[in-house]
């Protein structure tokens, strides 16, 4: 039945192959005619930059869709799988395909992977980027290395999306309220939330946190006992950012539409890398108030640790090419230390050298340091 189901695939895709190079030599056919000097704009840096390179990650997102509509339609399928999860296939192939990716383009990278618990709720917050690729990548690691499914709250406009409402859904991403977050936490799931939301993705300035007066998530982590644990990814602003010009125009019509109107450019090769800190744990004496001021004062500490101030788009590329200090796989020197620095914080106390949560470089083994993107037989 294997046999089969390859020819089945192998026919598919060259029907799909034909079916495209009639239409593109149609298309080539018919500008070569009517706009002689349609390759010199098509391939204009202003054209790859703020239209080529953002429709490749769209077109990149319809065939994960698409592949799911495949899977929706699988009879022919199940003949040569029998008792196989095919869901549990679609999981583990698009985790390949979004790793593989991440780990081509951006040469993506997650440090401090150990701080994602094997089992058991946590609540991850995050620094929402212009465009979050980074949690996706992030998703597809946790996946690969863990198993699990980390479940990610987005806002409403993107289940209104045509096409990818339910491919969000099948990854398990959901759009609120808190009390659903509450309950994935309760049944023992790991949730991620960017308390900035839209937000912070559009006005965000040189990766500022945009929170306002949000106290949600702390409320969420504080009802079902749960730990937070923070994640920042660095140069996730220049891969993917919007244009600052009109922008309190643009502010004002999100406030009255909730619509992310503003231009976005990017899709750049930058290199990217995710920390995941160390969980901050479940405490009953903190209020809501006080565990986000925690909470954003160890972020933010994060960002200014890894993200150097105002980089240009070519450092960020050249970033994949340096040298870099290779990480321990702890995060921090211990835990222990981890957790007196976000509490010093906390309070407002100067840090020491002897409690500021500092990565130990390791210039022996690195198998552990940094978590690429790294296939084997077992994750497939």
């Amino acid at each position: 039945m294997l046999h089969y189901l390859v020819q089945w695939i192998t026919c598919a895709i060259h029907f799909l192959l034909s079916f495209v190079d009639y239409y593109l030599s149609g298309v080539v056919l018919f500008l070569n005619h009517h706009v002689p000097g349609w390759r010199l704009y098509l391939f204009s840096p202003f054209v790859i930059t703020f239209f080529i390179l953002p429709m490749l990650l769209v077109v990149y997102l319809y065939l994960s869709a698409l592949l799911l509509f495949v899977y929706h339609r699988r009879h022919s399928i199940i003949d040569a799988f029998h008792h196989r999860d095919l869901w549990e296939g679609y999981r583990r192939t698009m985790a390949a395909f979004w790793g593989g990716h991440g780990w081509i383009w951006h040469g993506y990278e997650v440090v401090g992977m150990q701080n994602i618990p094997d089992t058991g709720p946590a609540l991850i917050i995050y620094y929402h980027g212009a465009f979050p690729i980074d949690i996706y990548y992030l998703v597809a690691h946790i996946y690969m290395e863990k198993g699990r499914v980390m479940r990610n709250v987005m806002d409403n406009f993107a289940f209104k999306i045509p096409g990818l409402a339910s491919l969000f859904r099948f990854w398990g991403s959901f759009p609120g309220p808190r009390s659903k977050v509450v309950d994935h936490l309760n049944e023992g799931e790991i949730v991620s939330i960017a308390p900035g939301g839209v937000r912070e993705a559009l006005f965000s300035e040189n990766y500022s946190l945009v929170w306002q007066s949000r106290q949600g998530f702390a409320k969420a982590a504080i009802d079902a006992k749960v730990p937070i644990i923070p994640v920042f990814t660095e140069n996730c602003r220049q891969a993917f950012d919007f244009i600052g010009t009109g922008k309190k125009i643009f502010r004002m019509l999100y406030e009255r539409t909730r619509w992310p109107l503003m231009p976005m450019y990017g899709g750049f090769p930058v290199k990217m890398r995710t920390y995941i800190g160390a969980p901050i744990p479940y405490d009953p004496t903190l209020t809501p108030y006080e565990l986000v001021s925690k909470v954003r004062k160890v972020l933010e500490h994060m960002i200014r640790t890894h993200q150097t101030p105002n980089k240009s788009v070519v450092m960020a590329i050249i970033d994949r090419f340096r040298q870099k200090q290779n990480y321990n796989s702890a995060m921090f020197n211990n835990q222990k230390n981890a957790n007196e620095s976000s509490n010093a914080l906390h309070n407002g106390t100067k840090l020491s050298d002897s409690n500021t949560p500092t990565f130990i470089e390791n210039h022996g083994d690195s198998s552990h340091s940094t978590h690429c993107c790294r296939i084997d037989n077992k994750s497939l």
